[in-house]
């Protein structure tokens, strides 16, 4: 199996949702048709002032080719996209998948 990231930045938590409840719907979202692996909040980007902080969920795609597998992450990507939506702001949707213990970010939305 292929293990993938995906992440969004949270520019806004909409109205009445806790922050922890945003973190749990990107994971749920991506739990729906994947195995996740870990979810986790990113705030370095704030912290350094560069940016909102990033959701990320880490999960795994069964094996196929490198295309199908970065089709599907794309797709696990649009789906977390979607759950965060229902509770916050987000821009910025990115993929990265591993490859010989290094993050490599996919470009396109295959």
């Amino acid at each position: 199996m292929a293990s993938f990231r995906a992440s969004a930045a949270v520019v806004d938590v909409r109205r009445g949702v806790d922050p922890p409840d945003v973190l749990e719907a990107a994971r749920r979202a991506v739990a729906t048709g994947w195995t996740v692996e870990d979810a986790f909040v990113d705030v370095e980007p704030l912290a350094r002032g560069t940016g909102p902080p990033r959701v990320t969920v880490r999960f795994v795609v069964p094996t196929g080719n490198d295309q199908e597998e970065d089709a599907a992450a794309w797709q696990a990507a649009k789906t977390l996209a979607t759950g965060l939506g229902r509770v916050a702001v987000w821009s910025d949707l990115r993929v990265f998948r591993r490859d010989r213990g290094q993050w490599v970010r996919l470009d396109g939305s295959a």
